[in-house]
């Protein structure tokens, strides 16, 4: 049993010191649950109401977001040392278990995407957001577009670029970098709000009508 309301995230797993736990975002209670028996090993409150994203696990690491309401934090927490109840009298402010939090950089719908010690997270607006993982240092935080499109889908990474697709269907490739740079920009013809995928050199985005695989020859 949760004290939550209701929200729209897909649960993580985290192996930790020998223990399955599963991660679980949220607003009112976001938390760590023992996968055997159900019982919490700790809590932490306070975010955006509406709680949408997935939990990002990285080794012992869990990265969550939540936005809408007051705040919208973007925080990475130290899964070792978290027990019991480890929210901080403020949200700006950190603990042995919560190691930063940035209380006004989170998303809204997208769940974070973590490579080497970076970590990027990409708001509504569409501004994408670099920090250091294990300190939570800003690198940058730049706007993808000026067209004002809603991002739903959360990003993924291949062959050291990240993607990001907005509704309409623009698509824009990021260095997977510290430094803020645009490679490249494409159009899916097509209402996207779909997470893409990525298999055997192949980046699958679906819209509304269509299924599209693109690779090279």
């Amino acid at each position: 049993a949760r004290q939550e309301v209701a929200n729209w995230c897909t649960p993580a797993i985290a192996e930790v010191g020998g223990r399955t736990q599963i991660v679980l975002n949220g607003w009112k209670q976001i938390g760590g649950y023992d996968f055997a028996t159900g019982r919490q090993l700790w809590t932490l409150s306070g975010g955006g109401d509406i709680p949408v994203p997935a939990p990002l696990i990285v080794d012992d690491w869990a990265f969550l977001t939540t936005a809408h309401g007051s705040y919208r934090p973007l925080r990475g927490i130290r899964l070792a040392a978290a027990r019991n109840d480890i929210t901080p009298p403020d949200i700006s402010e950190t603990n042995t278990a919560v190691a930063w939090c940035h209380p006004k950089l989170g998303s809204y719908m997208q769940t974070p995407i973590a490579l080497g010690d970076l970590l990027w997270s990409c708001d509504w607006q569409g501004i994408l957001t670099c920090v250091n993982r294990a300190t939570g240092d800003i690198h940058y935080s730049e706007r993808l577009q000026r067209t004002g499109q809603a991002f739903t889908a959360s990003g993924v990474a291949a062959a050291g670029h990240l993607y990001f697709s907005n509704e309409a269907g623009e698509v824009f490739v990021v260095a997977a970098k510290s430094q803020f740079s645009i490679v490249a920009q494409n159009t899916l013809a097509g209402l996207s709000l779909a997470t893409p995928a990525i298999a055997d050199g192949t980046i699958y985005f679906r819209t509304t009508e269509k299924l599209i695989a693109i690779a090279q020859p």
